[in-house]
């Protein structure tokens, strides 16, 4: 393969976003198979899909594809009724689609084991090419029928086609005419950009909507302009185009009759001819014109290298081949290869052999200037369709255009994480200036530059939150990425299991930090798995005990203050508490004479000890030891929490408190035994000085009532294991820092509090790793480094 390197990423990054997409319609579509938008929005991704592989030699990637394009082809037009062994042919397809794509990510190329496997799943969606019609399909044939047939009479062209010339009354192409409205320009509307971006367009016409005003009442803001254009691209993606204008525009499927020379061409077609009868061919010309338009650009850099210069030019005699005339293709690497070094020449030769869009039987257009003005009642070749946002055709660029969206700037992960390291060092050079500044007064007695200082601090000070803010807003993603998987999870395991499941997903649009969210994904795998084997029961067993047939499995997102809060819902069974605690002493996680002690909430809380299951036999969803244990670690690992409730009979519920940001923590510092430590913020409950009589003693325990409850205290020292007393102060207080561990309060002995900050926690690493009860180091503003505690692993 001889693509650039830069060509290859954007086609996997665009393949990748296509096939979620898709997986995500054909989940859609499986639970309202009748809905033709649906329908014909996944056909668009998958056509889309298809022709981004036209660009590469990727047989494989591109039989499957094509497969199943064709597929989905028959069930949008009604000619095919979708059911589920259509759905599991086409899910398979797109997930080795999706396993093709990661190994050219990797290795640039097609695993060489790729065909024979692309060829069964090809295979296995054209089977389903003869089963049965939907029923409205075969309701509505009959009247489709006299339109399809060669024998049929033309339709009559409307009035506002009278001046379209015969070269475009051609069989599958489409016209329509748009008609802005006079007041269009204050809506933030562009018709003529509007116009000249229709996907596949072949013709435009511009003329006066209505008489001209005289020149002395003429008003440049009134639109009196009527635009008619002729496309090749399929009407579905056509009315996409004009999505935010519908009222303005009128289609007409054109349906000229062929003559004796048009029979005779369709015989023997041109490059050309081909490409205009096949509308995959068409959109393939108008991505090689984007990707045309790409290079030049790339080649107007300042300074650009040789290396890039040369990968372009490579690029370009790719798409020369790709354009499906040899002869054309032989004559401009001819003069390609003639052109001296230098991204100068390639940029003039690219600009002047720029392919003009395939819209007529001729060769491309050489010299086609973009943008020139037209006059009206003029043809034009349009140029390709600006580069869009998205994968859909049809849909506006994020920077501009009919629906004014606001810019959107793709900006790669690993820059943003080197802006968030930045962020880091500099939180650490402005926690220096305090020291600075107490250094400056105490040492050398300069109070008023230590005053200064201070100020100076306070102004950096905002400006690095500010930073830091909007830099966390750039790596903040919804929660939904994460929720996107699950309906094919849930459709597949329920469906090996034999239930029925409806999985409802709330608040997706709730957004975290990317690590955050990344973290999630295990986690909540191992959460609907477990409700799914365990919790929902089968139909037979829900309607016996007076329940819907079909489970209910609710995946719901929100923001409270600065946590993220997951609730996963289910209304199976529930937990059944006494095979839970006979489980835990069989398999030796608790005492027995313990395990019958404990409350109903308790003995639900066993299911997160480590190796704990109530699987008789081991299977591939559960049985093997590692659950709820795993869940627990990977959440508290990012500091967060988890919390367990069920009612027998009536279901369960799981809630994850999971912080916006793991990248910078605000710790406070404390003092015990003459050593500094750090507390992260979002587990202190408050900090109180306690008079040492009002500290309750029973054996080797110590309670204080704060607030009326009873809140148990332990000493930080004998929990560091430091040889030493908790120190009072000269009132004969202690200090107790109050932590939230779990559902419950615990109060902490330590010397004396000395403020917050914040730091960028690193964690432990080395022979450092298997040490319990801290979370992490992190560097000061005067060069030490301050340990930060885990208050849940010292407990």
């Amino acid at each position: 393969m001889s693509a650039s390197t830069e060509l290859l990423d954007q086609f996997i990054l665009e393949a990748r976003e296509c096939l979620e997409q898709i997986g995500q319609r054909l989940l859609d579509v499986e639970k309202e198979p009748g809905n033709r938008e649906l329908l014909n929005d996944l056909f668009r991704q998958v056509h889309t899909l298809k022709g981004n592989c036209g660009l590469f030699d990727f047989k494989a990637l591109e039989r499957v594809v094509h497969a199943g394009e064709d597929l989905l082809d028959r069930v949008r037009n009604g000619s095919l009724a979708y059911n589920g062994d259509i759905a599991d042919a086409l899910l398979a397809a797109m997930d080795y689609t999706a396993e093709l794509v990661d190994a050219i990510a990797e290795e640039g190329a097609q695993p060489a084991s790729s065909d024979g496997r692309s060829q069964e799943l090809a295979s296995a969606l054209r089977r389903h090419l003869d089963g049965p019609a939907a029923a409205p399909a075969a309701a509505e044939a009959p009247a489709a029928a006299p339109a399809a047939s060669a024998t049929s009479p033309v339709a009559p062209l409307p009035a506002w086609l009278a001046d379209l010339p015969a070269d475009f009354q051609r069989h599958g192409l489409t016209a329509l005419r748009y008609t802005p409205d006079a007041d269009c320009f204050f809506k933030g509307e562009d018709p003529w950009h509007l116009a000249r971006s229709t996907p596949g367009l072949q013709h435009l016409m511009v003329r006066p909507a209505g008489d001209w005003a005289a020149a002395a009442d003429f008003d440049c803001y009134h639109c009196n302009l009527e635009l008619v254009v002729v496309s090749d691209a399929p009407r579905a993606y056509i009315e996409e185009h004009y999505r935010y204008v519908p009222d303005q525009i009128c289609c007409h499927a054109l349906e000229a009759a062929p003559s004796a020379g048009s029979a005779a061409a369709a015989e023997d077609p041109s490059p050309a001819q081909a490409a205009q009868a096949d509308p995959v061919q068409a959109l393939l010309r108008v991505r090689i014109g984007r990707i045309w338009d790409d290079q030049r650009a790339l080649l107007a850099r300042p300074g650009i290298a040789a290396g890039t210069v040369a990968a372009t030019r490579r690029t370009f005699s790719q798409l020369i081949g790709s354009w499906g005339d040899e002869a054309l293709a032989a004559s401009l690497r001819q003069s390609l290869e003639a052109l001296p070094a230098g991204a100068t020449p390639l940029a003039a030769w690219a600009l002047q052999h720029r392919p003009g869009g395939g819209a007529s039987d001729e060769a491309p257009a050489v010299g086609h200037t973009i943008g020139a003005p037209v006059a009206p009642g003029a043809a034009l070749v349009a140029p390709p369709e600006p580069r869009r946002g998205g994968n859909n055709p049809g849909t506006d660029d994020a920077s501009g255009g009919a629906g004014g969206a606001q810019k959107v700037l793709k900006v790669a992960q690993d820059k943003i994480d080197r802006l968030m390291d930045l962020i880091g060092e500099m939180v650490v050079a402005k926690n220096a200036l305090p020291y600075l500044a107490n250094r400056a007064e105490t040492v050398f007695n300069q109070r008023e530059l230590a005053r200064e200082i201070k100020t100076q601090y306070s102004v950096i000070n905002r400006i690095a939150e500010d930073m830091q803010h909007a830099i966390m807003q750039v790596r903040m993603l919804p929660v939904g990425t994460v929720f996107q998987r699950f309906g094919r999870l849930v459709r597949d395991i329920s469906k090996k299991l034999g239930k029925e499941v409806n999985l409802v997903i709330e608040g997706e649009d709730t957004e975290a930090d990317k690590n955050v969210i990344e973290s999630l994904a295990d986690p909540l795998i191992h959460i609907l798995r477990n409700s799914l084997d365990h919790g929902i029961e089968l139909p037979a067993v829900r309607v016996a005990a007076g329940k819907p047939a079909v489970g209910t499995l609710r995946v719901a997102a929100r923001q409270e203050g600065d946590r993220v809060i997951l609730d996963i819902t289910d209304d199976g069974a529930g937990i059944d508490t006494e095979r839970v605690r006979n489980k835990a002493v069989e398999r030796g996680l608790i005492p027995a004479d313990r395990a019958g002690l404990l409350t109903e909430h308790e003995a639900v809380q066993l299911v997160f000890l480590p190796g704990f299951s109530t699987a008789e036999a081991i299977s591939d969803l559960s049985g093997r030891g590692v659950g709820m244990d795993v869940v627990r670690s990977a959440v508290e690992r990012i500091n967060g929490s988890v919390e367990l409730s069920s009612t027998r009979g009536q279901g369960t519920q799981i809630r994850l408190a999971l912080p916006l940001s793991m990248a910078v923590t605000n710790v406070m510092m404390i003092e015990t035994a003459g050593r500094r430590f750090g507390v992260p913020m979002d587990l202190i409950v408050e900090t109180v000085r306690v008079p040492a009589e009002d500290i309750h003693h029973f054996k080797s325990a110590q309670t204080v009532v704060l607030r009326g409850r009873i809140v148990p205290l332990r000493a930080l020292n004998e929990l560091l294991a430091l040889d030493e007393p908790p120190r009072m102060n000269a009132d004969g207080e202690h200090a107790v820092l109050v932590v939230r561990l779990g559902n419950e309060n615990v109060g902490l002995l330590v010397d004396d509090f000395h403020g917050t900050s914040d730091i960028i926690l690193k964690p432990l690493e080395g022979v450092l790793t298997g040490i319990t009860g801290f979370a992490g180091t992190a560097l000061m503003g005067d060069g030490s480094v301050l340990m930060i505690l885990n208050p849940k692993e010292l407990s």
